[in-house]
This record gives structure tokens, sequence and C-alpha cells, in this order.
């Protein structure tokens, strides 16, 4: 998968998961996905998007306007994992319970051998995390983990048990990226790609240099008048944008 512009094509199938049914169906196959399947169960979405190749889980971010996603967004306590290991958010793991069941089935019918890949944006890429563990659990080979904008998910453990190809993309100063806090217990998963102030993504980035970038990313939003710059960086449409030119070339996992 690598040297694809997998980055770019997982990220539109993200923001496409924004969408019903009947929306999003000719944007999937616009990107080459000529089936598709829409579940939406209590408030919790996701699209299931394939072809002769590829299986595809894109799961819907928050929506501002759903009691469900900001009741899932801030209820931070963790609860031991269901159908995999460790501890992981409880209101994301809620959510991801209204889809288990209808989503794995799903899976099992109509995957076979076309390479299964799963994503999401914001709260839709906590769900992905959380899917595609339990999945790799249950014995499917989850060939790619993609992530846009993802709060932290689950604890050290959890973290661990996640033997799963994971491209974690973070836009600047996105603020989302920082949730949960740390010092409670949650860990991130994945190889970062870390997308700069400048639309560039760069692999192998340390701490300080991304401070320094995001310093200087919050300055030129302050100087354009973008006052919310960590919220700004945090939309599915900028992280697509970005993406557009980018081609992964590297197969680093657990940077």
């Amino acid at each position: 998968m690598n040297k694809e512009k997998f980055g770019w094509v997982m990220a539109k199938c993200s923001e496409a998961a924004y969408m019903n049914s009947k929306e999003a169906k000719p944007l999937y196959k616009g990107l080459g996905f000529d089936k598709h399947k829409y579940f939406d169960i209590k408030g919790a979405q996701c699209h299931a998007a394939y072809n002769k190749e590829y299986f595809v889980l894109a799961f819907r971010g928050t929506e501002v306007k759903s009691w469900s996603d900001i009741k899932a967004d801030l209820n931070v306590s963790s609860v031991n994992a269901k159908h995999s290991y460790g501890k992981v958010h409880e209101g994301f793991e809620k959510e991801v319970d209204k889809l288990w069941t209808r989503v794995r089935d799903y899976v099992l019918k109509q995957c076979h051998d076309r390479k299964l890949i799963v994503t999401g944006h914001s709260l839709g890429a906590s769900m992905a995390t959380i899917t595609a563990a339990r999945l790799k659990t249950a014995g499917w080979n989850v060939n790619g983990l993609y992530t846009y904008g993802s709060p932290r998910v689950g604890n050290e453990s959890f973290k661990k048990s996640l033997d799963i190809p994971h491209y974690r993309f973070v836009n600047n100063s996105d603020d989302v990226t920082k949730m949960p806090f740390y010092h409670w217990g949650y860990r991130h998963h994945g190889g970062l790609r870390y997308i700069n102030s400048k639309g560039t993504v760069e692999l192998g980035t340390n701490v300080v240099r991304r401070t320094l970038d995001r310093l200087a990313g919050r300055w030129s939003g302050f100087k354009n008048k973008d006052y919310f710059d960590g919220l700004s960086d945090h939309s599915i449409t900028g992280y697509a944008d970005n993406l557009l030119e980018y081609v992964e070339e590297t197969t680093d996992e657990n940077s």
C-alpha cells in the first residue's frame, strides 16, 4: 500500500462519511468504490465502500448538532475494551457498540479476500481504531487503519495490543488530537504523519519541532484573524486538501 495516494483517498472517504447514503454513494464511486452500504444506528454511522481489491469501512466523525456525539466526546471515563485488549474511552466504545454486530456481519459476508481498510475523522477516527482492534482480535487481517484528527483512544495496554498498520495524520495545531489528556492514561497509537504549518507531511518529527511549528501555525492564523486555529486545523476538508499531492513512501508504523 505504500507509494499510493491512500492518505488522500482515505481522507476523502472519511469526509464522505459525514454524508447520508444518497449523498455519499456517488462520491465513493468517484473514488473507485462501486459497491456501497450505509449503516445508521442510534446516531452512529458507518459506510462500507468496496471494489474488487479493497473493502473500506469509513466512520462518521462528530456532528455538533448530534447529542449522541457530544455525549460520546465528553464521556472521558475508560472501560475494559470489548472484543480486544486494554482499556478504551467509554464514550467511543459505546458508539462502536451501536454498529458493531451489523458491521462485523457485513464484513464477514462481503469482504472475502479484499484488503480490509478502516478509516475515520475525529470521533470517527476513534471508532475506526476500536473497530479495527475488534476485527483484528476476531481474526481478520486489517491491512490498514487511516485516522485523521484522532483523539487518544485507549491506554498503554490497548496501544500495545493493536498490531495493525496505522497511518495517523495530525494537521498542525489540531486541538482534538491532544484529548483526552496523556496524564489521564490515554495514549496515541500508530505511525505519525504530521502535516506542518506549510501543509507538508513530516515523518520522524519530534516534540520540539512540532511545538515550534504549531506556534508558527497559530501565529499565522492570528495574523489572518483565525483566532481558533486549533479548531480550524481539525477540519477533514483541510486534511484532504493538504494530502492531495502526498504519496506514502515509507512503511514505519509505530513512531
